[in-house]
């Protein structure tokens, strides 16, 4: 039966209509960009849009996946352009290269100190620039070490607990089963990473300066030359970088991995066979030395016009609730203290397997970690010097001493000299 509409009643429902799109119309519309999280994770992040615009029926959420690659491109050429989105989702290093021109807006004005009390202090803290904080933490992953028990076995070695007993390790492997325990990756940031695990400090806080222009620093040094000049690596680690270490340790060329327990769904996966011989251990570190956590964050521009709704949903995104639904999902680690008390991070099932062990393993490293890396001026240029003269010792193409004094002389110009 159709239904036929009086005059009155047609004028009523014309005005209800218009009011219903001038209520939409005069909401706030903020653009949302995340990294590389379209397909496989639509239908949270449009789940978690619909919630918070039911909840803030004043703010109208746009999406937008950008590929991981393309991200760094694309913020710059929006900040350029004057069309930044209002929230994006970066890593602290390039997060913290916009804030040096102070192209974030501060977290710390617009949050209350409850809200800020949320995460978890240590990243919080990670996530500043020259004491002004810069973004809010979302997920976080946090590297274990993953081994092939099979190898060590057969080697008679046993997993090392920091670097001095992987040389032994390494010696073992090497000279019983011409294999490699470890292959260092030089890409990123792990190797400043491994001088802080080592015990040695990049930065002087108190001083602004660079801190492993001393006795740790060069043992440091030392160690990497003596570890591929005495064939206890593969020479290929010049020239790749994690990637070849991940196909060399599935192939069983390698013994030992340092990643995130999300590698070892893929190794259940792929390499069905090597997964029933793994065995997880904490970050290779000198016993001081805090564990290492990678922090991705929600910043919101400073060209945006809607700052108290970007943070408004960025603290949504960021609860608690919402990252252990994400952490349900997939293996990875909220910024959220409340999170570390659920049993999921803080409980044994009575069976439980090796990636429920490496998700309590990374839960406690992350609750005495840190960003061991943290946000510095110039960061790209300081990490091309440190690996540049890192291989050119390793190579005997200068000494430890002079691979030491020419990387701290160029960090002492690039950490006091202007921004890039």
């Amino acid at each position: 039966m159709q239904l036929i509409l009086g005059p009155v009643t047609r004028l009523i429902a014309v005005g209800i209509a218009a009011l219903f799109s001038a209520c939409v119309s005069a909401a706030t519309q903020i653009q949302f960009w995340t990294m590389q999280l379209s397909p496989f994770h639509d239908e949270y992040v449009n789940g978690l849009i619909a919630e918070f615009e039911r909840q803030n029926p004043d703010v109208r959420v746009k999406w937008v996946d950008v590929p991981w690659k393309e991200m760094e491109k694309k913020v710059l050429a929006s900040v350029a352009a004057r069309t930044a989105p209002d929230l994006v989702n970066l890593n602290p290093q390039f997060a913290a290269k916009l804030a040096q021109y102070g192209a974030l807006a501060d977290p710390e004005r617009f949050l209350s100190p409850e809200e800020i009390s949320a995460y978890l202090p240590n990243i919080w803290q990670a996530n500043k620039y020259r004491g002004q904080s810069f973004a809010i933490p979302w997920y976080l992953s946090t590297t274990v070490t993953i081994f092939n028990r099979e190898l060590l076995e057969q080697a008679g070695a046993r997993v090392p607990s920091d670097h001095i007993e992987l040389l032994d390790t390494a010696k073992r492997i090497r000279n019983t089963l011409d294999k490699y325990a470890y292959f260092p990756a030089m890409d990123g940031s792990h190797p400043m990473e491994s001088l802080v695990a080592m015990g040695a400090q990049l930065v002087d806080e108190g001083r602004g300066a660079v801190g492993f222009d001393n006795e740790a620093g060069q043992a440091f040094f030392r160690y990497y030359r003596d570890l591929y000049q005495q064939g206890l690596i593969p020479r290929n680690v010049l020239t790749e970088g994690h990637r070849k270490a991940v196909d060399l340790f599935q192939s069983g060329e390698v013994a030992m991995i340092t990643t995130g327990m999300q590698f070892l769904n893929n190794i259940r996966i792929n390499s069905p066979d090597l997964f029933k011989k793994i065995g997880i251990a904490p970050q290779l570190k000198v016993k001081d030395a805090p564990f290492n956590v990678a922090v991705m964050n929600l910043a919101v521009p400073a060209l945006s016009k809607n700052k108290e709704a970007a943070f408004r949903f960025a603290t949504f995104v960021t609860n608690h609730e919402n990252q252990m639904a994400l952490a349900h999902r997939v293996p990875l680690m909220p910024s959220t203290a409340e999170s570390y008390r659920d049993p999921f991070f803080s409980e044994l099932g009575p069976e439980p397997g090796i990636v429920d062990r490496a998700r309590l393993l990374s839960a406690q490293q992350i609750l005495e970690g840190g960003v061991l890396v943290p946000p510095l001026p110039n960061y790209s240029k300081l990490k091309t010097s440190f690996v540049y003269n890192l291989q050119s010792a390793m190579l005997g193409r200068l000494s430890v001493d002079e691979a030491l004094d020419e990387t701290a002389q160029t960090w002492a110009l690039f950490l006091g000299g202007s921004d890039e």
